[in-house]
């Protein structure tokens, strides 16, 4: 019973890695929609008191009832559209984090295919990560799309050059993988 190797570790983690964050995610715009929702007041329960036994009724001079404060006014239409933008660029900004992650495991299985040789399986993994990098750039903000369009540049011409010049490719994407990953670590 020996240690298990890594490239089933990582396969596991890419089956994982996807529900875990959608989960996260779920989470996270569940408190967000929480936060946005006004609160219930609690109501104060009045115990009826028995009538003082009387002989004649005198009629009182009636007050009219203060308004109490039972619910809370509902929030300007500006604040719950602001509210939804704002839950909206979270949201892009967790799905783009979610496909930036899943392109470095893309290229992950690229390095360990690259280092058995198998240049076809590298190329459908370039591929892959373009797509990825992609999704992750129409999620993206203004702020980091510069940045995600030059590595899916990178990734091309990683994958342009492949059969026409092989050596140092793994370097390549190592390079590629801890460009990513700092990406993802700025934003954070």
């Amino acid at each position: 019973m020996g240690r298990p190797d890594g490239s089933a570790w990582r396969r596991r983690l890419r089956a994982v890695l996807p529900h875990l964050l959608t989960a996260a995610l779920a989470v996270a715009v569940s408190f967000g929609v929480q936060v946005g929702l006004p609160r219930p007041e609690p109501q104060a329960v009045v115990a009826p008191t028995p009538a003082p036994p009387t002989v004649a009724p005198t009629p009182a001079p009636t007050v009219p009832a203060a308004p109490t404060a039972g619910t809370a006014p509902a929030p300007a239409a500006d604040i719950i559209r602001q509210d939804l933008a704002d839950l909206r660029a979270e949201d892009d900004r967790l799905w783009s984090a979610i496909y930036l992650a899943r392109a470095i495991s893309q290229v992950s299985d690229a390095e360990t295919q690259m280092r058995v040789n198998e240049l076809e399986s590298v190329a459908q993994s370039l591929v892959a990560v373009d797509g990825s990098l992609e999704l992750a750039y129409e999620r993206a903000d203004e702020s980091i799309k510069g940045p995600i369009a030059a590595l899916r540049r990178d990734a091309g011409a990683i994958r342009d050059d492949l059969y026409v010049r092989p050596e140092g490719m793994d370097a390549r994407l190592a390079v590629l993988r801890q460009t990513i990953l700092t990406l993802i670590g700025e934003r954070h």
